[in-house]
């Protein structure tokens, strides 16, 4: 029986699902792609609820620039949005309890849900999606991810947390074994390399997004020799294409089946791989881990512009994780 994943352009998607009556939930960003679900919904969407998120990072040299950045993008959503729309602001550095507060918002939902993960932190989306593919109340779960057109030379972000479990993946057993760890790579270690250094004498398997275009191809392998430039250590390089999440989950469910040892997974690459590895430890279960080290400070000229398809428009890339109580993931 042939296994059904359901993905590809919002507007080739979505109608494929029928005719719902759809609420939505993003989050408003300094980056400008954060707006670009939120005038799709707008165009293509009626009836409904409407929840923007926004989160404040820790005070530091850019608060202000970021914060202009981001009431101009959040006036952008709550125009093309109307009247009913739900502010929720929480802070970077929030424990799952507070992030849960907005999870219970999407549940009270009880029909059908578009959730645009483009701008939200990993720590934030993949314990939302874990806790909404959790509930029974949601009929149809629907994520949205639009890609920059570009993202700046050097650094990104700055001060990052020390390495740690993300919300709702800790591991809470193990099997025991050599454990296996994977890393979906991007641009920047963040705090990790000491964590890898670790990984001497384990199984590494990197996650490398194919093709991601120039210069982001020569990033991706200036990370990868920064992270294993003198670890002799058997390594894995597994190329897939920076949105096709459902081929990364499959790839991570594969090396769940192959061996009863522990997973370590460490989500710094694009977020539809992020995403695979959140799917993928709901599945594994308690010998999955997914662990992160999460940045203080986020430049303000982070990523810039849209990318745009063939006709001109944003390209939004949608996965259905749930369709008529049916959950594909």
């Amino acid at each position: 029986m042939a296994v059904i994943r359901p993905w590809g352009n919002v507007n080739w998607l979505m109608p494929r699902i029928g005719a719902r009556e759809w609420s939505s939930a993003c989050c408003t960003s300094f980056e400008p792609r954060c707006t670009a679900v939120s005038e799709w919904v707008s165009s293509n969407i009626r009836g409904g609820k409407h929840f923007v998120l926004r989160i404040d990072d820790p005070p530091n040299r850019f608060t202000d620039e970021i914060r202009t950045r981001t009431d101009y993008h959040q006036g952008k959503i709550f125009s093309a949005l109307g009247k009913d729309v739900h502010l929720h602001i929480s802070g970077l550095l929030d424990s799952p309890s507070l992030i849960h507060q907005f999870v219970r918002e999407l549940d009270l939902v009880s029909g059908s849900l578009v959730l645009d993960i483009t701008a939200m932190p990993k720590r934030f989306f993949l314990f939302i999606v874990s806790r909404l593919l959790a509930s029974k109340n949601l009929r149809d779960l629907v994520i949205c991810y639009t890609r920059a057109e570009g993202y700046k030379e050097g650094l990104l972000t700055e001060d990052a947390e020390p390495p740690s479990a993300l919300p709702g993946f800790a591991r809470v057993s193990s099997d025991g074994g050599d454990t296996t760890m994977v890393v979906s790579v991007g641009y920047m270690a963040f705090n990790l390399t000491d964590l890898l250094e670790q990984a001497r004498g384990r199984q590494l398997k990197f996650l490398f997004p194919f093709p991601p275009g120039s210069p982001g191809f020569r990033r991706n392998w200036d990370l990868l020799r920064k992270l294993i430039p003198n670890i002799s250590i058997q390594t894995d390089i597994q190329r897939i294409h920076a949105i096709d999440m459902f081929a990364a989950m499959e790839w991570i469910d594969g090396l769940a089946r192959d061996s009863s040892a522990p997973i370590d997974m460490i989500p710094l690459g694009p977020k539809p791989h992020a995403l695979a590895m959140a799917l993928a430890a709901r599945k594994i279960g308690d010998n999955a881990e997914l662990l992160y080290s999460q940045p203080r400070v986020y430049h303000p000229d982070y990523s810039h512009g849209i990318y745009m398809d063939q006709a001109g428009k944003a390209e939004v890339v949608a996965y259905c994780l749930r369709r008529e109580y049916i959950d594909y993931v």
